[in-house]
């Protein structure tokens, strides 16, 4: 088996509003309660689009496989800041699920209804750790195809706009699959993607 690339999608939380207008009416109504999930959920929703993929997904043939820097404290210091001013009032029942990583990867799950293997990883060093693993997992036959990507927090932007300080989140995601599976399906392989040079 050869794992290749046929889809990718790169968000930047400061473009997420235009980005998931254009899956509105594709996925689940959801409620999102912060701006990490909404950016995860669209972005495993816009490569899905990209490899050619329907959803609602409805079987087992997808695994999703998702790195999280530390994006994730940001909410846990929401939800704790929020404690700390308002008390035990300050305490949303919607935010504190968020302060674990894998809230994020079981939203895009049920938003697009994967219902393979999801996995949560730290981010090592970059997105390629995840990536090698899901290509281990087409390769060794635990799932037949593959989302895996990461949610970083860009520390060279502090904020998307001048007036509203808040923190800027990168998430990226490929979609893996054999390459027998791409040439039967008809879709486009993305040959250089590992050097940057798509």
């Amino acid at each position: 088996m050869t794992p290749v690339i046929t889809g990718l999608s790169k968000l930047v939380s400061c473009d997420l509003d235009k980005d998931i207008s254009r899956m509105n009416e594709q996925i689940r109504h959801m409620r999102f309660v912060h701006d990490l999930e909404k950016l995860v959920v669209t972005a495993v929703g816009l490569v899905l689009y990209d490899a050619g993929m329907s959803f609602p997904v409805g079987n087992e043939d997808i695994g999703l496989y998702v790195e999280v820097d530390n994006a994730i404290e940001d909410i846990k210091s929401e939800y704790f800041n929020n404690i700390l001013s308002e008390g035990i009032l300050g305490a949303s029942p919607l935010l504190f699920p968020f302060t674990s990583p894998n809230a994020l990867t079981a939203q895009a799950t049920i938003a697009f209804d994967i219902r393979g293997e999801s996995i949560t990883l730290p981010i090592q060093r970059s997105s390629k750790d995840v990536i090698e693993y899901a290509m281990d997992c087409i390769i060794g036959r635990y799932t037949k195809m593959a989302i895996a990507g990461g949610i970083t927090t860009d520390r060279s932007q502090t904020s998307c706009s001048e007036t509203v300080k808040a923190p800027v989140y990168t998430a990226e995601f490929f979609f893996l699959e054999d390459r027998k599976s791409a040439v039967a399906r008809g879709v486009k392989v993305y040959h250089r993607v590992m050097d940057g040079s798509i």
